[in-house]
């Protein structure tokens, strides 16, 4: 327990800095705007910019604002400036009735049957991508990961469509969520709910090229659209309505698969990929069980032989969750932590800082799998572990990021040995998702049977 590997964490301001000092740090990074207060007490509120803001950070919390109030809180106008210009009409940015209808229709497409067809679809592409791997390769994880997560989600989620530019999608995605997610000063003033945030040219061609794509598919599906993801979406329709999708809902939501099921699972590998390098022990842990399980027999109805592979990919998800921070603004009056929220107050649900406290975890900056192990509770409703959100915004995908995650790292151990330089501890950067700032080389060599 004593060599436990320190991982790479956002530094929390001291304090005493002044509002100005405090804003620049929030702008240039999130995690890093956050002070001492928000890592030792479940809600901290603060006047800014005439807005009552909350920051939560303990579970009760989160659970009364995301689980047993739900309905009282909608996604905050932030949000929709972030993410409008890419999803309007997409399960990641309506509302009410709108989004009680598409998550009804959208949910069924990750349901246990969906994710056993696709397992060996997952396992197929992570066995390409090994074999085009040589003996002791230098690779940027980050990139490579990518790259990895694009051609999971092209041949297991779109059905492996013919000319699909992947390498521009690829590009065109990560910008997107670049360009939308990195804070402006103009961020901070209270625009009326539905005021659009323009881009600069490079975004709006990037998000050209994704809208583009989209459409394509689902233009040439519309007469076989077959059981992935598009042709789901095609069919898709609310079983209590039997309303169908719109088009333009189709292609929001196909944007909003895009970004979450490629950009966040291969962040997610990258850190873990960078995690099992720093852990020699853990890695061989990995590699041993996958080995005693056999890359051929991993699938969805498996994954439950690959504990500690699991255990890997949840400590990873709580040092660098998929989602750290979580926006919400309240609409109706309601109480958390005995603290009266009001229609209006704006708060951050910070699972990235929730996930780091000191009176919830034990060395909360360590890297410990094995915690999960020791503990499996951990992954329970009410624990201090939310990488996915909680209630009934909780992601759609999660089954499939999972699934995708454990059968790549776990595929990618049982045949290489992961290294990173000693002197590689990337900061953890907050755009929409969590980047390691500067990207991970790391060398990858091959190990005997």
């Amino acid at each position: 327990m004593n060599d436990l590997f320190i991982a790479p964490h956002a530094k929390p301001l001291n304090g005493d800095e002044g509002l100005i000092y405090a804003t620049w740090k929030f702008m240039r990074n999130p995690l890093e705007g956050f002070g001492p207060l928000a890592y030792s007490q479940g809600i901290v509120s603060v006047k800014q910019a005439g807005i009552q803001m909350h920051v939560l950070t303990d579970p009760e919390a989160m659970n009364a604002v995301l689980v047993k109030n739900a309905a009282k809180f909608t996604k905050a106008p932030i949000d929709a400036r972030i993410l409008g210009p890419a999803t309007k009409e997409g399960l990641l940015s309506v509302h009410g009735d709108q989004w009680k209808k598409q998550r009804r229709a959208v949910a069924p497409i990750f349901r246990a049957r969906h994710m056993s067809d696709l397992s060996p679809l997952v396992a197929e592409v992570v066995d390409g991508f090994k074999a085009r791997l040589g003996q002791g390769k230098a690779v940027e994880l980050n990139a490579a990961m990518a790259d990895l997560t694009f051609d999971v989600l092209s041949k297991a989620l779109l059905g492996d469509p013919k000319g699909l530019d992947r390498d521009r999608l690829k590009v065109a995605t990560r910008r997107v969520v670049t360009s939308a997610g990195t804070l402006r000063p103009d961020d901070l003033i209270p625009w009326p709910r539905g005021t659009p945030r323009p881009m600069g040219p490079r975004g709006y061609i990037a998000l050209r090229k994704l809208k583009s794509a989209a459409d394509h598919l689902i233009k040439t599906r519309k007469n076989d659209p077959g059981d992935d993801l598009v042709g789901l979406l095609i069919g898709a329709q609310d079983p209590k309505t039997g309303e169908r999708l719109s088009l333009r809902e189709q292609r929001d939501n196909l944007i909003g698969f895009f970004i979450a099921g490629h950009e966040t699972t291969a962040l997610t590998l990258t850190w873990a990929l960078y995690l099992a390098a720093k852990d020699p022990s853990g890695q061989a842990h990995i590699r041993k069980e996958a080995r005693a399980l056999g890359t051929d027999n991993m699938s969805f109805e498996t994954l439950d032989k690959l504990p500690f592979t699991r255990a890997v990919i949840d400590e990873t998800m709580r040092l660098f969750p998929p989602a750290p921070i979580i926006n919400r603004e309240c609409q109706e009056t309601c109480e958390v932590l005995g603290r009266t929220i009001n229609p209006g107050d704006v708060l951050l649900l910070c699972p990235y800082v929730m996930h780091r406290r000191e009176a919830l975890w034990d060395k909360p900056h360590a890297f410990d799998p094995d915690r999960f192990m020791r503990n499996p509770e951990l992954r329970g409703k009410s624990a201090p572990y939310m990488p996915f959100g909680a209630g009934p915004r909780i992601c759609v995908g999660a089954s499939f990021a999972i699934l995708e995650a454990v059968t790549g790292l776990a595929s990618l151990m049982a045949d290489f040995e992961i290294s990173v330089a000693e002197d590689c501890f990337p900061r953890p950067l907050m755009t929409v998702t969590l980047r390691p700032e500067g990207g991970v080389k790391a060398t990858l060599t091959r190990v005997a049977e």
